[in-house]
């Protein structure tokens, strides 16, 4: 969803927003049921716009220790300000960074993509390490098997360790000194 600034009011819009474009291809997750956005956008002069919004959603995940999707929720706010660039901008201004200049976005066009500004979000808002249980013990290194559901004699066995040949060397030096 494209908003043109000067179609913004100093008052601020409202939208909620169900569907954000692009989400059906990617790879990373998929979203499970409808999306729940609620934004405002408030203009904040010529070429500023402050955009807030809280973001819910449902999504699947994969878990890296045993590759089986599982459901992560997603509850999240944000807050940015959106700003073109101004014909009274110095050079000296891009030099210095305040507090203020850290939540700012800079544009080329005085344009707002909700659906992306939405999109980078949910990104946000993934776990870093995406594990379905704090007691999931993942899949076996030999066999493959997922250790949640099924068990496997592998940790029992020794010999198809990559060091077990070494291990043997060592063994019958020790017996010869």
């Amino acid at each position: 969803m494209l908003i043109q600034f000067n179609e913004i009011s100093p008052c601020g819009n409202c939208y909620e927003v169900r569907e954000v474009e692009g989400l059906a291809s990617q790879h990373d997750f998929m979203v499970n049921g409808p999306l729940d956005a609620q934004c405002t956008l408030k203009r904040k002069g010529d070429n500023k716009v402050e955009v807030q919004c809280r973001l819910k959603a449902s999504l699947s995940l994969v878990c890296d220790r045993c590759l089986v999707s599982y459901d992560a929720a997603v509850d999240t706010e944000l807050q940015i300000v959106l700003e073109t660039a101004s014909s009274d901008s110095s050079y000296l201004g891009e030099l210095e960074c305040s507090c203020q200049d850290l939540d700012c976005v800079m544009l080329d066009e005085p344009v707002v993509d909700l659906d992306d500004i939405l999109r980078q979000q949910l990104y946000l808002a993934l776990p870093l390490k995406r594990i379905c249980s704090d007691q999931c013990r993942g899949i076996c290194p030999q066999c493959g098997v997922n250790l949640n559901s099924a068990g496997c004699n592998c940790a029992n066995e020794k010999q198809g360790l990559p060091f077990a040949i070494l291990a043997k060397l060592k063994n019958k030096n020790t017996i010869k000194k």
